[in-house]
């Protein structure tokens, strides 16, 4: 005896299932990840260890003072 098939479901109850199952990027994190460059993550590193500061701060900082680990440290 064959295996019986589950009946067709409506496409819009497919549609919210497969809303529910898809999995949200975690909070805080992008969802697609940056690449720096060997200079950007080097004024990370810096910008990091004179504040004390989160990598993502440090970004955010770095990016709004053009990247020059200096002037942002100063800021």
């Amino acid at each position: 005896m064959p295996p019986k098939r589950k009946a067709q479901d409506s496409p819009n109850k497919m549609e919210s299932q497969a809303k529910r199952t898809k999995a949200a990027p975690k909070k805080g994190r992008k969802a697609v990840e940056e690449v720096y460059s060997a200079q950007q993550k080097a004024a990370i590193s810096q910008f990091m260890s004179f504040t004390s500061a989160d990598r993502s701060t440090a970004t955010r900082v770095l990016k709004s003072h053009n990247w020059d680990a200096q002037t942002a440290v100063n800021a």
